[in-house]
């Protein structure tokens, strides 16, 4: 699949003179023809940028949300891929050990594994788990990535979404909390003390859980590259 992509980035322009030693007239000619040339860049600036942006670019944001097909559908694939292949494993550990530790430890730490080995496997698509509430330290989201959870929190909404960025295009599926996914991440007061001890110990800084059954959890994410 072959994606063309016309972006355009605006760069500062930062003129710095020291002419003392020229007559007056001169620098003044010279800071007239810089001036033109600054606002000449400038109008060609706003114009491509009127004419190329897409029209969800907002004001206040730094990510474009657009629709597309063939980027939507590339990124699905992977992220459905792989999360066909966690699920089966995650069932069998709940089912084998009624404490639940074993799954527990092995969503956030064998997750993981999961995550870096289908990477190796694939060029130009990257899957990675990401949260607003998160475990584990190294699936911290950057502010993109807040952007678009945020945009899923104020909407309710858990249709996938499609972002465009400078180098490559992100898909998100977000997920939400299902009955088996309380075990870990409801209220501490209702886990089992194995479970809290293990959180505790392992991520000090733990910020995920008190969700509730249907709640919005977080996104499962396809970088893919232009």
């Amino acid at each position: 699949m072959k994606i063309k992509l016309y972006s355009l980035a605006l760069t500062p322009l930062i003129f710095m003179a020291c002419v003392s030693s020229e007559p007056k007239q001169e620098v003044e000619a010279v800071k007239n023809v810089t001036t033109q040339k600054v606002e000449t860049i400038k109008n060609e600036v706003v114009n491509r940028v009127a004419t190329v942006a897409p029209k969800s670019v907002s004001s206040e944001s730094s990510v474009s949300f657009i629709e597309n097909k063939k980027v939507l559908e590339k990124g699905m694939l992977h992220i459905d891929t792989f999360m066909g292949s966690m699920k089966p494993t995650l069932k069998g550990l709940l089912e084998s050990d009624s404490t639940h530790v074993t799954a527990m430890g092995a969503c956030s730490s064998m997750a993981r594994g999961m995550v870096d080995d289908y990477n190796r496997q694939i060029n130009g698509v990257k899957i990675r788990r990401t949260a607003l509430k998160y475990r584990n330290p190294k699936n911290k989201p950057d502010s993109a990535d807040k952007m678009v959870m945020d945009e899923f929190m104020s909407k309710q909404t858990f249709k996938p979404l499609v972002i465009e960025l400078p180098n490559e295009y992100r898909v998100y599926k977000p997920l939400k909390i299902k009955q088996p996914c309380l075990l870990c991440h409801g209220a501490r007061n209702d886990m089992s003390k194995e479970i809290v001890k293990m959180i505790d110990r392992t991520y000090p800084k733990d910020k995920a859980t008190g969700f509730e059954l249907g709640e919005f959890r977080g996104v499962v994410v396809a970088d893919i590259k232009k």
